[in-house]
């Protein structure tokens, strides 16, 4: 991988060099010849099984190559090192930059061996707090209520975790976030038109108005969030936080083979031990959401 064409980023702790434009990544000065850790290429990609695949994802050759599809999108990602997407007809520039920033890449890194969350995360004086939860789960949502009230989104829908200095960290993810129309109409949001990223509901896409860090944040909490009538935060029993981390795993569904599954468990039982990890009970409530971030805010503050 020679960085002789395209462009030079930096992404998640890694160099990047892409035939795709990626004006929301800080530019990484890779002079000819060097090498990237990652390319990204628009080109062919070749996987007749991805048509009968029920989830839109195909495996070949263990964790070496994956095949994503994403409505209009066909990706490849392997070794983890190259991305290749190949788009069906004239797809916005702004859904392929979601689809490589966000799915794509969060296979890559699990390719590579990232502990990657399915999860949103929030800055909160100078500490990552992760929310976790299935899709529709509101993790968005919530992420966006702490941006309204003047706090900083480090990264929507996944969270890469590593060692920091003093523990678990946080890596900023792609600087955007999805909102739903019933959050932008609720908090007037300037964004452009909604799009449609393969069959979910559209979507807005909102650049987020700060600059990202470019080195991991600590981890100081992670919530799960679930519905309720009321709010209220509560602990749970240690395997039951466990067990929450290896249900939110960005890459659950790829956790099959024996090794990787145990690994994913160490992994899962070493943040818990190192960081709370609590329940998050709300109601589905646009105008509960600044009473939440008071509650969490509030929570942070308090002894565990």
């Amino acid at each position: 991988m020679k960085a002789d064409s395209g462009r030079s980023y930096s992404a998640f702790g890694l160099t990047v060099r892409s035939g795709l434009d990626l004006p929301e990544l800080p530019r990484w000065e890779g002079s000819v010849g060097t090498e990237a850790d990652v390319t990204i290429a628009v080109g062919a990609v070749d996987c007749p099984e991805l048509a009968t695949a029920d989830d839109g994802m195909v495996e070949r050759a263990g964790r070496a190559e994956y095949y994503l599809r994403y409505g209009l999108v066909d990706v490849a990602i392997r070794e983890g090192n190259e991305i290749v997407i190949d788009p069906a007809g004239d797809v916005p520039h702004e859904i392929l930059r979601h689809v490589v920033l966000g799915p794509a890449f969060n296979h890559l890194l699990h390719q590579r061996g990232h502990f990657v969350l399915h999860a949103s995360v929030v800055e909160i004086d100078g500490v990552a707090v992760a929310f976790l939860g299935d899709s529709g789960q509101g993790k968005t949502t919530t992420a966006t209520a702490f941006l309204l009230e003047g706090y900083r989104v480090l990264s929507d829908d996944a969270a890469t975790v590593v060692s920091g200095e003093t523990g678990p960290a946080v890596r900023a993810g792609y600087p955007a976030i999805k909102l739903g129309p019933e959050v932008v109409d609720r908090f007037d949001v300037p964004v452009g038109e909604p799009q449609r990223i393969g069959d979910a509901r559209e979507r807005h896409f909102y650049p987020l108005p700060h600059g990202q860090p470019s080195a991991p944040v600590p981890l100081d909490r992670v919530y799960v969030l679930e519905d309720a009538d009321r709010l209220e935060i509560t602990r749970t029993n240690p395997n039951r936080e466990i067990m929450n981390l290896i249900e939110n795993t960005y890459t659950a569904g790829l956790l099959r083979d024996d090794a990787t599954a145990i690994s994913n468990f160490d992994r899962c039982s070493d943040l818990a031990s190192a960081v709370a990890v609590k329940r998050l009970r709300r109601p589905r409530d646009l105008d509960e959401l600044p009473r939440l971030v008071g509650r969490v805010v509030d929570d942070l503050a308090a002894p565990c």
